[in-house]
């Protein structure tokens, strides 16, 4: 028995099945995808030691060395003052660190592949309460790999880089890396 596929009379049906088609689509790109992406090459390495001048949440001028965290459970956060989804990822890292600081956790946010002036006004009216530094050239950003934003970098308080992930995380994917970052 073979049925015949009967066309579309209804172009407003034709609308709706377009529709969620679009919206599985882009779904499976915003939940599936990242997950399907290989493993960082920088995890399990050491992290990358890198000097950069303070822009937010410190004095203007100071730098902050990684190095110097040593200890602490780190997570990087590369951003753009330009870049929407980093806007979405602050207030997430904002929130792990508010509940982690206290076991040994540090914020540091890395204004990468930006214009300085850009990503100090975007600061102005940012709610972070973490330090944020600038990496001119983003030398920083292209020795840690970072080809899209929001990257966010976990280092353990060995130093090594103990995750890497690129696009918006959800606050519980955030805290279970950093758990195992403060357990490292």
């Amino acid at each position: 028995m073979t049925e015949e596929l009967k066309k579309t009379t209804d172009p407003r049906m034709a609308w709706v099945s377009l529709s969620a088609l679009v919206v599985v689509a882009i779904l499976f790109g915003l939940i599936a995808l990242p997950r399907l992406s290989p493993r960082s090459k920088n995890e399990g390495h050491a992290a990358t030691d890198f000097t950069l001048e303070v822009i937010h949440g410190g004095d203007p001028g100071n730098r902050i060395r990684l190095s110097d965290l040593l200890g602490k459970a780190v997570i990087l956060d590369f951003w753009a003052s330009w870049c929407v989804p980093c806007r979405e990822q602050m207030p997430i890292v904002d929130q792990v660190l508010q509940r982690f600081q206290d076991k040994g956790l540090v914020v540091v946010g890395i204004s990468t592949n930006d214009i300085r002036d850009d990503a100090v006004t975007f600061l102005r009216s940012s709610t972070t309460s973490y330090a944020s530094v600038f990496d001119e050239n983003s030398r920083v950003g292209m020795a840690y790999g970072v080809r899209a934003l929001p990257t966010l970098v976990v280092i353990d308080r060995k130093g090594r880089v103990s995750a890497q992930r690129t696009g918006v995380l959800r606050e519980a994917e955030l805290e279970e890396l950093v758990q195992k970052a403060l357990r490292e």
